[in-house]
């Protein structure tokens, strides 16, 4: 994995880790036993050959590929995957991508549905949700009425939304949860995938290094590294 503080890979062993850490400061007095872990997302399936009717989809695909690595990584995590969705890619949703106006809602629905069964079968259980999509809390609460008490929520913070995303419609405010969320990036370091894995002192940005840094050296990444050098770039030649 580069240096740099651009994207990074999520370790799913790390993310189920950090979370039973989170409840267990929650919740100190309380026995903490990892219960199942299951995974839900939806991809395209795409015939092959893909029908010419849909046009270039190309960056369909780049996403194809990018979400199948995904779901090999939670698996390799000790996740369940079972419930991935796969959903034939069609002339209409492919036109829909284009315009990023397609809306994938079956996931929601099946990941209330598991937390519902999962509630009622183990009631004394504390359940987390970690998601970045607030539109099941609504549906979540309704068929859930105790969920406040039963459902810790792992997701990003209010302050990381678009008002104007459909995904972050309903606000954190109207759901009375127990516990205070944990908010995701409040845990980066803990949760990218690498042994030598640092928060840049200049930009606060999370990195991977490709050697365990020396006690003394001020763990900064490749871009502000890169700026640096180009100041004294200037520098010199002022």
């Amino acid at each position: 994995m580069a240096k740099s503080s651009g994207g990074f890979r999520l370790d799913f062993t790390k993310l189920a880790a950090e979370v039973g850490k989170f409840l267990e400061m929650k919740s100190p007095t309380a026995a903490m036993k990892p219960g199942k872990l299951y995974f839900y997302t939806a991809i395209f399936q795409v015939d092959e050959p893909p029908s010419p009717d849909l046009g270039d989809i190309s960056f369909i695909m780049k996403s194809i590929y990018a979400r199948q690595y995904f779901i090999k990584e939670a698996e390799a995590g000790g996740f369940d995957c079972s419930g991935v969705n796969w959903v034939p890619l069609r002339k209409h949703i492919a036109e829909k991508l284009r315009d990023h106006q397609y809306q994938e809602k079956m996931v929601d629905t099946s990941v209330v549905a598991r937390l519902v069964e999962q509630a009622i079968r183990h009631p004394r259980r504390m359940h987390v949700l970690i998601t970045g999509d607030r539109d099941m809390l609504p549906a979540l609460r309704t068929v859930c009425p105790k969920y406040t008490k039963s459902i810790a929520l792992a997701t990003t913070h209010p302050d990381q939304y678009d008002r104007f995303n459909s995904q972050s419609s309903f606000a954190l405010s109207a759901f009375d949860f127990v516990s205070e969320p944990m908010y995701l990036e409040r845990h980066v370091e803990q949760l990218v995938a690498g042994e030598d894995v640092y928060t840049c002192a200049n930009c606060r940005k999370v990195f991977v290094a490709t050697s365990k840094l020396g006690i003394r050296e001020n763990p900064v990444c490749d871009q502000c590294k890169s700026q640096r050098s180009s100041s004294r770039l200037r520098s010199g030649e002022n």
